[in-house]
């Protein structure tokens, strides 16, 4: 049951938005190009404005954050190492690391975690008390993936076709260092953005992002020759969906041994999050440097489909490394 509810509410409505794509683009042969430009510079600042700014972020969960940069630089060297054991590219590397370091923990981490922890056996009296402390662990760790994607990840996919100068000159030259500098200044001065006319924008581009990343990903599958018989699009999904969990666990182990504690619950989250698969957004970035967009594709794709069942396995076994009760 909880098997079929986690592709029902979680995977299923994303992959309808991809068949969306697939097939408008099909028919009507639509600009790829424009859209991504329109959610680089206009949907993607809003939504990462808008989700840090609604965050509730105790500085307690500072640590979170820490092992969840952790995490990310762990994995970006196994992917540095992976391309040069299996000789690849540095245009193909940077797309292989962007396909195992960054997570969709925006469109399907913080709704995952949002359906374990309101449903049984995390109820208690018609309660969740769970799920406010397992909310706050995933976006701790949906902030470091946000800054560090759109940044990092960005600065990657632009180095296989660029110079690593004129790549960092790219990742200036967007909206999102400034969107970060923006959001955090205005969050802890104490002025309240609800009231302006600005932020029913910030609302509805941060709900539109979904849905435009995802048909945006549809529209490149149908330009793009995916077979599913890709051996390093295999390796990059057991390095993203068994990895990187297994990685968590491990680091979770070691901030224990280090001193710091973290609630069960936390734990759970932590190894839950690092199960998602494969960021969208680095596709995106692939076809807007034109660096391995076929390859970025179908690890995307194929880590998604995959997940409905590694997710559903590591939820089960967060249950029994980390127990509430």
């Amino acid at each position: 049951m909880a098997f079929l509810q986690i592709i029902s509410d979680n995977i299923l409505p994303l992959l309808i938005f991809v068949a969306i794509g697939y097939c408008m683009d099909r028919r009507f042969r639509l600009d790829v190009s424009s859209l991504t430009k329109l959610t680089f510079y206009v949907v993607l600042p809003c939504f990462i404005f808008y989700s840090i700014y609604v965050a509730k972020i105790d500085m307690s969960m500072f640590h979170v954050f820490l092992l969840s940069f952790a995490l990310m630089f762990i994995l970006g060297f196994i992917g540095m190492a992976i391309g040069k054991i299996r000789g690849y590219s540095i245009s193909k590397t940077e797309a292989f690391k962007n396909g195992t370091m960054f997570s969709n923990n925006g469109n399907i981490g913080i709704a995952l975690i949002a359906l374990v922890f309101s449903n049984a056996p995390y109820v208690v009296d018609g309660k969740t008390p769970y799920l406010t402390l397992a909310s706050a662990a995933a976006t701790m760790m949906l902030v470091q993936m946000n800054m560090c994607l759109n940044t990092l990840g960005l600065y990657q996919a632009g180095k296989g076709k660029l110079t690593p100068r004129d790549a960092l000159s790219v990742v200036f030259h967007m909206p999102v260092l400034y969107t970060l500098a923006a959001v955090f200044t205005i969050k802890y001065s104490g002025f309240d953005m609800t009231t302006t006319f600005l932020w029913p924008i910030f609302q509805n581009c941060a709900s539109a992002l979904v849905a435009i990343v995802m048909i945006a990903l549809g529209m490149q599958i149908h330009r793009s020759k995916i077979s599913f018989g890709d051996i390093d699009a295999w390796l990059g999904c057991f390095v993203r969906l068994v990895v990187a969990p297994v990685l968590a666990f491990l680091l979770i182990k070691a901030w224990g041994i280090m001193g710091v504690s973290f609630a069960p619950a936390v734990s759970q989250t932590i190894l839950i999050m690092a199960s998602v698969p494969a960021a969208v957004n680095s596709v995106l970035y692939a076809v807007e440097f034109h660096n391995c967009e076929d390859f970025a594709t179908e690890l995307v794709m194929m880590s998604t489909f995959l997940s409905c069942i590694t997710m559903t396995g590591t939820i089960y076994l967060a249950r029994i490394l980390f127990p509430v009760f």
